[in-house]
């Protein structure tokens, strides 16, 4: 069973929107690796039951966005607010990555006209940037709890003690 945190390490309670917002972008990922593989997968077979040159990027989306999930799901989960912000930041960077994964990164078919091109590679790109986005929320949700590193304009822009 998991356990949210309901204190951090300096003992002080540990806010909802710090658990939730990391996991917005952690379910999108899960939606990516699931669209990715299934309803939006690339494509098919070729008749000798041999994969077509995009499969391996498929994988390689699939595989990356489960890694997306892991970290920002993990960084919910996190009482250290430094490696909160480190996997937040990390997730979002590999985010900002798999937007080129298909076709950029990973070669895919020949022809503009398959699957992989007309199906597969706009839903990455979109969910890419809507992980990216949200990953980049909880980032700044992260940053702006207590003890930022950023001086707040609420508190006279001092830095925390």
């Amino acid at each position: 069973m998991v356990r949210i945190p309901c204190a951090d390490e300096e003992g002080k309670p540990v806010s909802k929107k710090n658990t939730l917002a990391p996991m917005v972008p952690a379910v999108l990922s899960l939606l990516l690796v699931a669209g990715g593989t299934t309803v939006f997968a690339a494509c098919d077979p070729k008749p000798d039951g041999s994969w077509m040159q995009c499969h391996s990027c498929q994988n390689t989306v699939a595989a990356g966005a489960g890694g997306l999930a892991l970290l920002f799901g993990a960084s919910a989960f996190v009482k250290n607010r430094s490696l909160r912000l480190v996997l937040q930041a990390l997730g979002v960077v590999g985010a900002a990555v798999m937007f080129f994964v298909p076709g950029g990164i990973c070669p895919m078919c020949m022809m503009r006209t398959m699957r992989c091109y007309t199906v597969f590679q706009p839903f990455v790109r979109i969910m890419s940037v809507l992980v990216t986005a949200g990953g980049v929320g909880a980032l700044v949700a992260s940053m702006r709890g207590r003890g930022a590193l950023v001086p707040s304009a609420r508190g006279g822009g001092e830095l925390p003690a």
